[in-house]
């Protein structure tokens, strides 16, 4: 018997079960509280019919010291939620605490010496008997194995009792009376836990659900800028933040495309830094490395909206302009890498120690059937010849340097 009543139920999980365990053990202590207006009722009812008031008063106080045991010891060892005590220790103790109020309320025809020639205190019994039952089906029926001990335990004492003073029929008829419950209660197990079971596990499985999608959620979200940043690193120069070899031929292959397709002209413009490795040599890599980041920031500022910077490498930098007119004087590409050999030639801050560079560069514009590796190779060999020149100086690619270019590669 006691192996039945401990067993847990297969069918249920171990978080719902405890957490049924303890909302029925929470409602059943408070049903705990019907045993002071009824042990009043039956006190005077009893009284009235000539029963020992002493014998009544002895069941009476029996009752309410186990229902304040009951109420104390089921609050601090089976509903408290921070409990480290598992579902079978709960179940356990809340099946003994089951069974010793069934014992007591089942007591009264034990305690209390029936009339002659009174039938009240018997039937007052049997009502005792069945409405503490019935309290218990009603209030704990989400776990049937407590509610079980104490019905058995009420049946037993209670029948005991009745046949110990005579009355052996009543006791068989109230035994039938409160064996119907079972049925009623298993009924009602089946629909008031069996709802709360299925409540409590879609709730459990929603929250679940809730937490993988939000799991599922931050590692989308952490692919998702780590891929940003994987393509930032991929087209992206490390130490100046500007586009890379790889990115700037992008622009320039779709500017080109563009430029063609609307009658626009595509130029490119190629300089690097006149003396860099002295700066290097003298003031350090961290000082060059300096110098590089300042550079960009400044051609950056001087450079119209629909430009592109990029470093190639070095101290190797490029620029695809396009979108210009002829007659503006501003905006056409020799004026633009005009300002950018202006803008060089003002000192810079590095350390605290002004230093004064120049920039020599290479202007290239777009013909028909050239490559993007064509037009900024022309651009390269204006570069170079602007260096041969004297430096700090544009040199614009023409066709001497075209011819110079056909004769390198025959």
């Amino acid at each position: 018997m006691w192996r039945l009543v401990v067993a847990p139920n297969p069918v249920l999980d171990d978080v719902v079960r405890q957490e049924l365990l303890i909302q029925s053990s929470q409602a059943s202590r408070l049903s705990s509280l019907l045993g002071l207006p009824l042990s009043a009722v039956v006190y005077t009812v009893m009284a009235v019919s000539g029963a020992d008031r002493t014998e009544i008063l002895a069941w009476a106080g029996l009752v309410l010291v186990v229902m304040f045991v009951y109420v104390l010891g089921v609050g601090r060892f089976v509903t408290r939620p921070a409990s480290t005590r598992s579902y079978r220790e709960r179940l356990r103790i809340a099946v003994v605490f089951q069974a010793l109020g069934g014992t007591a309320w089942g007591s009264l025809p034990v305690i209390v010496t029936p009339v002659p020639g009174e039938t009240s205190v018997v039937a007052i019994s049997c009502a005792v008997i069945t409405l503490a039952v019935a309290a218990n089906v009603v209030f704990a029926s989400a776990t049937p194995l407590p509610w079980l001990a104490f019905h058995l335990c009420c049946l037993l004492v209670g029948s005991a009792g009745l046949i110990v003073h005579g009355q052996g029929p009543v006791a068989g008829l109230n035994a039938l009376t409160v064996l119907a419950a079972f049925p009623l209660a298993r009924y009602m197990y089946q629909q008031v836990a069996g709802a709360r079971l299925v409540a409590r596990q879609n709730e459990l499985l929603a929250a679940e659900l809730r937490t993988e999608r939000e799991a599922v959620e931050r590692i989308n979200l952490q692919l998702s800028e780590a891929n940003t940043e994987l393509r930032h690193q991929a087209t992206r120069d490390p130490l100046t933040q500007l586009p890379n070899r790889t990115l700037f031929f992008d622009h320039l292959v779709r500017s080109m495309r563009h430029g063609r397709h609307n009658g626009t002209p595509v130029a490119v413009i190629y300089f690097d830094l006149d003396k860099f490795k002295a700066v290097n040599d003298t003031l350090g890599h961290g000082a060059g490395d300096d110098l590089l980041c300042q550079v960009a920031q400044r051609v950056t500022a001087v450079l119209r909206s629909p430009d592109v910077l990029a470093r190639l490498g070095g101290d190797e930098f490029v620029v695809l302009t396009h979108d210009f007119e002829d007659n503006a004087d501003q905006d056409t590409p020799v004026a633009v890498a005009e300002r950018i050999r202006q803008v060089l030639d003002v000192p810079f801050d590095l350390s605290g120690a002004p230093v004064v560079i120049s920039g020599s560069l290479g202007l290239a514009i777009d013909e028909s059937g050239l490559s993007a590796e064509d037009l900024v190779e022309r651009a390269d060999l204006a570069l170079y010849r602007a260096k041969q020149q004297g430096r700090n100086q544009v040199s614009v690619f023409d066709d001497a340097l075209n011819r110079l270019r056909q004769g390198i590669d025959s």
